[in-house]
């Protein structure tokens, strides 16, 4: 399978959940989903590397997940972490 070919098939079975403002943000997300479980694709823009600030979107990160994972990603990203584990 070519690289654009596989970039499409990537971009169908992804899509974006959340788009962070910054890596930091990003990282954080990444690892929440991650630890539950869920994929994660990071989609960084080559400005955020220039410029570390988000302006009108110029900087942000897209963070994609599978896409009959999605709403399960919304739901760890909407629900704040306890501090007991619980």
């Amino acid at each position: 399978m070519s690289e654009p070919e596989r970039s499409e098939e990537w971009a169908n079975d992804f899509q974006v959940v959340h788009t962070a403002n910054g890596e930091a943000e990003a990282h954080g997300i990444r690892a929440t989903l991650e630890a539950a479980g869920v994929p994660v694709r990071v989609k960084v823009q080559a400005a955020t590397k220039l410029f570390p600030v988000t302006v009108d979107g110029l900087g942000a990160v897209k963070i994609l997940v599978p896409r009959d994972r999605l709403e399960e990603a919304r739901e760890i990203i909407e629900t704040p972490a306890s501090p007991t584990g619980s």
